[in-house]
């Protein structure tokens, strides 16, 4: 897509964002795969990647970043509120990355931890936190399926980069425990916000807390399945 193409489909993008995603219309389909394009050419940082893609960010070290500083207060919150809802549960973080919510929830206690996530490299890079009750996998998060339940299931900045949202969230609902929760946490964009809100028409909103910083803000809601 060339830079002038970009520029003229930018306002389209904002309205798909704004008043259409999540509607049912003709030719939307080919809308949404028009904006995904877009989204990939404009290197935005919320939309799916193919496998290969995340491999390559994986292994260049482009998410370290996520050990930084200006990251600690969201996953302090998204552990807080997982011990709170449930002490010493089980926890399923969905697109856990090197799986750095671990040294977060470590400290609070948790009776079993699992963390998926699609990039093998990722997967690599959490090999050091693993323990009895600790456990990572490889496995598309759209797909994935396990005999488990779960009292919380975490997603931290992972739900925009499916290609369904809201459809997986829907699934992964069949391995909440009884009683069991979401937390799902994304940093604030359009694509966010049209996600959350296709969420919150399906989900019982529990609590949300925003937190923001030089970045920006991340929105960390608890919801019911």
């Amino acid at each position: 897509m060339s830079p002038l193409l970009r520029r003229a489909f930018k306002p389209v993008y904002l309205v798909y964002y704004r008043l259409l995603y999540g509607r049912r219309f003709p030719g939307g389909a080919a809308l949404a795969r028009r904006v995904h394009a877009f989204e990939l050419a404009t290197a935005r940082g919320d939309a799916p990647l193919e496998k290969d893609r995340w491999e390559a960010q994986y292994r260049a070290g482009e998410w370290d970043f996520m050990r930084e500083l200006d990251e600690l207060a969201h996953y302090a919150v998204i552990a807080a509120f997982a011990h709170h809802l449930a002490p010493h549960g089980a926890v399923l973080d969905v697109g856990c990355g090197e799986g750095l919510l671990v040294d977060h929830l470590r400290p609070l206690g948790y009776r079993r931890y699992l963390g998926v996530d699609l990039a093998e490299a990722a997967i690599a890079g959490a090999a050091s936190r693993r323990d009895e009750r600790t456990d990572f996998r490889v496995a598309d998060a759209e797909t994935f399926a396990c005999d488990e339940r779960f009292d919380v299931i975490v997603l931290n900045e992972s739900i925009y980069y499916f290609r369904e949202p809201e459809r997986t969230v829907e699934r992964y609902g069949s391995l909440l425990a009884p009683r069991g929760t979401f937390v799902v946490s994304m940093f604030d964009g359009l694509r966010a916000r049209a996600i959350a809100r296709q969420l919150l028409r399906r989900h019982r909103l529990l609590e949300e807390t925003a937190v923001g910083n030089r970045k920006g803000t991340w929105v960390v809601r608890v919801l019911a399945a």
